[in-house]
């Protein structure tokens, strides 16, 4: 019984994760079905990492969203198989842009702050990676995504959300996935 228990949760999670491919534990549900074990938090999460000498930060490769069961999956896709340290939290006040210091303005009420550490978004010649730095999935959760700071190892994005809702993390090999609940 737990074999069966963990291979249809990871293929839930798989299938979650790879957009427009269908895991057959969710096939023939109901449209609109949510997912009743989602445990998230809208308290800051963090997982550091150390910076060695030497060693590349982490490069990100793409950062996508798509609609789950009663949660909106952002992938943070990185290069290479690990994540970098992260820390996630809601904005208490203006989210700013770390070159210039503007104020950065993203849909929706609430903005969900991910930090990435030491990543970059930029490969060795300097050229933006993602090249899309301001994405307006328009999902339930999740109506827009920019990137906001690509500094001297460190990468971050804001989350334009409707409401402050409750967010989980997971970390698969070469991917942080990032599950913002959508509201009932």
């Amino acid at each position: 019984m737990l074999r069966r228990t963990v291979s249809v949760a990871l293929a839930a999670l798989l299938g979650a994760a790879c957009p427009g491919k269908e895991s057959r534990s969710s096939a023939g549900e109901a449209p609109g079905v949510q997912d009743t074990a989602f445990a998230g938090t809208t308290a800051p999460v963090q997982r550091l990492r150390p910076t060695r000498a030497g060693v590349h930060a982490a490069m990100l490769r793409s950062v996508t969203a798509a609609p789950g069961r009663g949660y909106d999956r952002v992938v943070f896709e990185l290069a290479g198989d690990s994540a970098p340290g992260y820390r996630l939290e809601y904005a208490t006040g203006p989210v700013r842009s770390c070159g210039s210091g503007d104020v950065v303005s993203v849909a929706g009420s609430e903005r969900l702050v991910v930090h990435l550490e030491p990543a970059r978004a930029h490969d060795d010649q300097g050229n933006p990676v993602p090249t899309q730095r301001d994405l307006v999935p328009g999902l339930p959760a999740v109506r827009e995504m920019k990137l906001v700071c690509d500094f001297e190892g460190q990468v971050e994005w804001v989350l334009g959300l409707p409401a402050k809702q409750p967010y989980r993390v997971t970390e698969l090999a070469g991917s942080l996935l990032l599950d913002v609940k959508q509201r009932p």
